[in-house]
């Protein structure tokens, strides 16, 4: 095969996270192909109406973070109140412990247990929403492609700027594409 006929790549953007990780978009002089392990998409740039890259915060993630956050401080907030009113309340039934006293009984020795795993609860709920809210403030640079008939989307976690980079000489391409 001859110099002359082999495609050069322009430029190539790799994903490195997020759900494209392992595949890249690689901008040719006519086309712009998409390449992972599983597959390979090759789009014409003669077919891209348009093009929109941007980066957005996810405030759906933001506001569960904040929830979570909450609801664990709730948690805590409630937790050694019931322990002790539970605590309290057992210990007056055990000195009648027979029939629906021995029940009683039974019933807040458990909500007394489950009074002591509240905190316990509480720090995974902080946990878990403090990992949402970064998440969510973190966000994800998005490349979009209007194809004729289809649109298509690339993303990459968080504020990207070698994807804002990328789309750039994209552009730039399609700007000197005659039509």
């Amino acid at each position: 095969m001859s110099d002359e006929t082999t495609p050069v790549v322009l430029t190539r953007f790799e994903f490195t996270n997020g759900p494209l990780r392992g595949s890249q978009l690689m901008l040719y002089a006519r086309c712009l192909v998409h390449r992972s392990e599983a597959q390979i998409e090759t789009m014409p740039l003669m077919r891209m109406s348009a093009m929109r890259v941007s980066f957005e915060r996810h405030p759906r993630q933001l506001g569960w973070g904040v929830a979570f956050v909450v609801l664990s401080l709730l948690m805590l907030a409630v937790a050694a109140p019931m322990g002790s009113v539970a605590h309290g309340a057992a210990q007056e039934m055990a000195a009648g412990a027979q029939g629906v006293a021995r029940a009683l009984y039974s019933f807040f020795r458990l909500v007394e247990m489950v009074a002591a795993l509240l905190p316990a609860a509480a720090l995974a709920c902080a946990l878990g929403g403090a990992a949402l809210g970064v998440l969510g403030w973190r966000g994800s640079t998005t490349l979009t492609l209007a194809l004729s008939g289809a649109e298509r989307a690339y993303s990459a976690r968080g504020r990207d700027t070698l994807l804002l980079d990328f789309a750039e000489q994209v552009s730039e391409r399609l700007m000197a594409a005659v039509r």
